[in-house]
């Protein structure tokens, strides 16, 4: 059976849902067919045009990249900047493009999981900035007999999901009463008379961004011509933060952590702090993360290793006791790429998923 780019998709929803990207952020299918075939998928931590040769070459259908394509509108599709030349090269090989980015930074087993596990971080938990996503509560009322159909299709569209569970509903029993005007076409009873209906009064949680979907599918499913559809907002929920906070193996020196840190991630990691001042507690944020060193303190870390840190973020953690380690962007990140081309092995394993890995000084890696 062929996997199509849609299928890899919702693989990749179950894995790194779309609800844990940050609200500006830019993922999923950039480039491409939701219908076309897949048998070959690339794996990369940036979107550039080595990695998108680098599927040419191996005949892969698909870049799965976890920086994003595309952040703004683009004007024109010329080869005069990066973001065009790269677009025109996979339109021209017919590759598609998915972007999974803070939705894989903060998923479980994503980028900051997998840099944990590498340092042997134990007791891990996730910490810093989170999505918050609006949610909402629907009710609407239904005739009894219809009453497992319309719960089964808000479900289907998003709604009734708490935790693990889904399908999740409550329904309470009473009255309806309506009288059908001359324009209406009622599935019960007749035009100008009163009528009572034994109906049901079901609640379920509906994520904000779904609200439009579940109301569709409700109308759908709903015998009344007019269903009576309530949404109530409810206070913001966080999903899943995106760094984690571990413990090391045993207290020791941040400079033979700093030693360790950089024969782990084969990298040359900044520091900032006093040498001999022992850490245990160790918060990781890959990427561009620096402004997470202030969540990180209040979770009860020692030290935040990060892939950037500007020159003013270093000296206000500094000046206040706390320690940094800037490991680099590709160090920090990379293991997490890897990670994913697992992930989505297991997942899609009738694909063969290869991992782009630029020699060092080329495509954003650094010697």
């Amino acid at each position: 059976m062929s996997v199509l780019v849609q299928d890899v998709l919702d693989a990749l929803e179950a894995i790194a849902p779309e609800r844990y990207a940050f609200s500006r952020d830019k993922i999923g299918l950039q480039v491409g067919d939701p219908r076309a075939c897949v048998e070959r998928a690339v794996v990369s931590l940036d979107r550039s045009l080595a990695s998108v040769e680098f599927a040419r070459e191996r005949g892969a259908q698909l870049v799965l990249s976890h920086h994003p394509l595309l952040y703004h509108p683009l004007e024109r599709l010329t080869p005069h900047d990066h973001a065009s030349r790269t677009a025109l090269a996979l339109a021209r090989y017919d590759i598609a493009f998915i972007a999974a980015h803070t939705n894989w930074d903060a998923a479980v087993g994503g980028v900051n999981d997998a840099l944990a596990s590498l340092l042997r971080l134990t007791d891990v938990s996730p910490m810093g900035d989170a999505r918050s996503e609006t949610r909402t509560k629907v009710v609407v009322t239904v005739p009894r007999e219809a009453t497992q159909a319309v719960i089964s299709a808000a479900s289907g569209a998003g709604a009734g999901e708490i935790g693990a569970y889904q399908r999740c509903a409550f329904v309470a029993q009473g009255q309806g009463t309506f009288v059908a005007g001359s324009g209406a076409n009622p599935s019960i009873g007749g035009r100008g008379a009163p009528e009572t209906v034994a109906e049901d009064r079901i609640e379920m949680v509906c994520p904000g961004r779904l609200r439009r979907q579940v109301e569709a599918a409700i109308r759908d499913a709903h015998p009344y011509e007019t269903p009576a559809i309530d949404f109530f907002v409810l206070p913001d929920e966080p999903t899943m933060p995106t760094g984690r906070i571990g413990s090391l193996p045993k207290p020791t020196s941040l400079l033979a952590f700093a030693k360790e840190l950089d024969d782990v991630l084969g990298t040359r990691s900044l520091t900032w702090g006093d040498p001999e001042r022992m850490v245990q507690r160790v918060a990781v944020v890959g990427g561009a993360a620096d402004s997470q060193w202030r969540p990180a303190r209040a979770a009860g870390a020692d030290c935040l290793v990060t892939g950037e840190v500007a020159q003013h973020v270093a000296l206000e953690a500094g000046e206040e006791g706390f320690a940094l380690l800037c490991s680099g962007h590709y160090a920090t990140e990379q293991p997490g790429v890897v990670a994913l081309a697992e992930r989505m092995k297991e997942a899609v394993p009738s694909v063969e998923w290869t991992v782009f890995e630029p020699r060092p000084g080329f495509a954003g890696r650094p010697f």
